[in-house]
């Protein structure tokens, strides 16, 4: 259990936390908060399992080689839903996407940095 909740719950909650207060931000409305928690829901989980098995496969030096191709693949398929939900237009949704994932990602890195160095 500790280890599933430091590989998939506590980076879910710190990403759902992170980028639905920035879509607030944004666009001052709350139901993109919830699309927002829905796409989360939808790639974090898959994205931290793929990265803690390949880790635990090949060690640590295989965490960025998985990490850099999955993002990109959860900001497009993130983007796609948020196009198809909110009609954002692909080219919006994607830079959204890609700002929202950015965020997260290095509020993810700076508290590591913090509590594991």
């Amino acid at each position: 259990m500790n280890a599933l909740y430091h590989v998939i719950l506590l980076p879910l909650l710190l990403t759902i936390a992170i980028e639905c207060v920035v879509i607030i931000i944004i666009f001052r409305q709350k139901k993109y908060a919830y699309y927002c928690l829905l796409n989360n829901l939808l790639t974090n989980p898959a994205l931290n399992l793929l990265l803690l098995v390949f880790v635990s496969l090949f060690g640590a030096r295989a965490y960025y080689p998985v990490l850099i191709p999955a993002e990109i693949t959860v900001i497009f398929i993130e983007a796609a839903v948020y196009n198809y939900i909110c009609k954002f237009g692909m080219k919006k949704a994607i830079l959204l996407s890609a700002l929202l994932n950015a965020l997260s990602f290095a509020a993810g890195v700076l508290i590591n940095h913090v509590l594991f160095a």
